[in-house]
């Protein structure tokens, strides 16, 4: 019989989901004690005497300045901005990395810092201090009202959606928080660094502008031929998009189509000088690769060279590209003029170069022949060689470690970095290290692969995630250790591509960190501020403005309409919901965009479906369900502002 209910969360699954959340935040939250620190931690001289002139506050030899955007306005888009200096010298405190939260503001929360009472004063910074204890510690019950530690994990999946994901609210159970629905499947995507979201869609001709702030597709941009890989052209705000003829390129701000260049013909790449002024497109099926001058738009040349040029990287250290060739195994390399600079010979099969952080070593991978090619670029030789079974087709990197994904395998290689230089010298074999990713090979999975990243890094720490689009999961793993250190699956998607928007505290300039972040309801908070080296923690007034032109928000939640008969696997059935306003109980009709999401809890399978408006001022959707077991349902609707995680969860039961 179907049943309607909210979820129950037993007490494991809280104790479970307690635990999980430091996990996912990185090395911030890595740091073991960090909560006991906060809490136990002895008042100090200036916690009884701190200074504060203006948002600004001098503890422990560090002075911490504060400052707002002007806009202080409910549901306004707000800059927090942190001064850290040594109160000493007044350097800037750089590296550091802080955390901080906005948290309604209770009574006893005097957290002025200009409390004439010792006492009370003292009270307001173990007040301060157990804010600080409870959210490191990750308490579900006590939620701050905004976190400026924030990231998000999206997925790139097999169909036509993206999903978004926030890590820090149910680690090791995916958290979903929205779905994002483009008009086909995505190839490749990028951040702009407004954190605007672009992704290509070659089967619907379309490139996709998502505004990452409330997940909505902004617009979708008709581009010739099937759109594929995507780059910023550095220190513009362009994003250049390669077609079936060439390059369409696009203003990352209004979308605009700002030229259409004609290159030559096959499957093509893209590269770019390190100063943006060049850009160069290969064109595999013609054996040259276009030289284009950026900053006119225009193109310059095309350059003749091997046999199915298929990849190209830009060299920093020796400012130079290099283009590699799957038919014939060269790797020329060119200057920003298109001048030749160098030959180097590899095996043919080549499908991937690319170069670590400093530019100075490029990764040549080779899934044909099941090799790696490690090409020095201060001298333009390949000086290490190692076998890499079970076709290497993917290298990511951190500051530390090479990825290595093999298309063929679950495990991952990795390489440290600084082991590099010395296997050079000593003529000792790469030291390869793995590391597994799940149960299944990449290639396992239903579709193929994107052009995009499978793993990429999680900010403020030494780890990354990693997707196994076969194990329809992602991966956490902490560098250093023997395995990844925990997972959350993606609500039945393949995640084709993984990408992590980060929201979290940046040092913009030196010593001065800063986040964004729309403002809550109006009312009075606290900006929790906590950073773990050198020790400081504080609290800081906050007021929120209430926005006269802002009309009250209507709440709604969807219930079932009427009663349901028992729901039985493989068997159509229709399903009508009724959507109700939260406050005058009146039901709202004439939602068009009402989508319905069940996800079954036993094997994680997944129906999205739209819902039809009926005349009855209800909404229905036919409904057969592939398996047994509880179907936990979402409801999602841009117009009414409702997403996957914001309605009430209803429970249908299918025998």
């Amino acid at each position: 019989m179907a049943s309607a209910n909210k979820k129950n969360v037993s007490l494991h699954d809280w104790r479970s989901l307690q635990r999980l959340p430091g996990l996912m935040l990185g090395a911030v939250f890595l740091v073991t004690g960090l909560a006991a620190a906060a809490e136990t931690a002895a008042p100090t001289q200036a916690s009884t005497g701190a200074v504060v002139q203006s948002g600004q506050i001098i503890k422990d030899g560090v002075s911490l300045q504060l400052d707002m955007s002007q806009s202080m306005q409910e549901g306004a888009e707000a800059r927090f901005s942190l001064n850290l200096r040594d109160a000493a010298s007044a350097n800037p405190i750089r590296n550091a990395r802080p955390i901080a939260w906005v948290d309604w503001q209770g009574k006893g929360d005097d957290i002025s810092g200009n409390n004439s009472d010792n006492n009370n004063d003292n009270n307001s910074e173990q007040a301060c201090r157990r804010k600080v204890a409870t959210f490191i510690g990750g308490d579900l019950l006590h939620a701050p009202a905004l976190s400026l530690n924030a990231y998000y994990v999206l997925a790139l999946n097999e169909d036509n959606s993206i999903s978004v994901i926030n890590p820090q609210t149910g680690f090791g159970g995916s958290k979903l928080l929205t779905m994002v629905i483009l008009h086909g499947q995505g190839q490749d995507w990028l951040l702009t660094p407004e954190q605007n979201l672009w992704v290509s869609q070659p089967q619907v001709h379309e490139v996709a502008l998502v505004d990452t702030r409330n997940w909505q597709v902004k617009t979708q941009v008709p581009v010739p031929g099937h759109p594929g890989q995507m780059a910023l052209r550095p220190g513009t705000r362009q994003v250049w998009v390669l077609t079936d003829d060439g390059v369409t390129v696009l203003a990352a701000d209004s979308a605009q189509v700002l030229a259409t260049i004609q290159t030559g013909l096959g499957k093509h790449t893209i590269a770019f000088s390190d100063d943006g002024k060049s850009a160069f497109v290969s064109n595999a099926a013609d054996n040259s690769i276009s030289l284009i001058a950026a900053s006119s738009l225009k193109k310059i040349a095309d350059i003749a060279v091997g046999d199915k040029p298929v990849a190209m990287a830009w060299s920093v250290k020796a400012q130079l590209l290099y283009v590699a060739h799957e038919g014939d195994g060269q790797v020329l390399a060119f200057d920003v003029a298109g001048r030749q600079a160098a030959s180097i010979k590899a095996l043919p099969g080549i499908s991937t170069i690319r170069f670590a952080p400093d530019g100075r070593y490029g990764f040549i991978l080779n899934p044909q022949k099941n090799k790696l090619d490690l090409l020095d670029a201060a001298t333009n030789q390949i000086v290490k060689v190692a076998d890499v079974t079970h076709g290497p087709d993917q290298v990511t990197f951190s500051d530390r470690i090479a990825y290595i994904r093999r298309r063929h395998s679950e495990i991952v290689q990795l390489l440290p970095l600084d082991a590099i230089e010395h296997a050079i010298q000593t003529g000792q074999p790469l030291a390869l290290a793995a590391v597994g990713n799940g149960q299944k090979a990449p290639d396992q999975g239903r579709s193929a692969s994107s052009l995009a990243d499978t793993t990429v890094m999680v900010p403020n720490g030494a780890a990354t995630l990693l997707a196994n689009p076969a194990d329809r999961t992602i991966y956490y793993y902490q560098e250093g250790m023997s395995a990844p250190a925990g997972s959350f699956r993606n609500y039945g998607h393949e995640p084709r591509a993984v990408l992590v928007l980060d929201h979290s505290l940046q040092e913009r300039q030196p010593g001065l960190y800063q986040a964004s972040a729309r403002l809550p309801k109006a009312g009075n908070y606290q900006l929790v501020f906590y950073l773990d080296s050198p020790r400081m923690l504080h609290c800081f007034p906050l007021t929120v403005q209430a926005d006269p032109a802002r009309p009250t928000p209507a709440h709604y939640v969807v219930t079932l309409a009427g009663s349901t008969s028992a729901l039985n696997t493989g068997t159509s059935q229709k399903l009508q919901f009724i959507i109700r306003d939260t406050v005058s109980g009146a039901a709202k009709s004439g939602v068009a965009d009402l989508q319905v999401l069940l996800f079954n809890s036993a094997n994680n399978q997944q129906l999205q479906l739209d819902a039809s408006a009926l005349d009855s001022g209800a909404y229905g959707i036919t409904f057969a369900a592939p398996s047994s077991g509880h179907y936990y349902v979402y409801f999602q609707s841009a117009s009414l502002g409702m997403n996957w995680n914001q309605t009430t969860q209803l429970v249908l039961t299918v025998k």
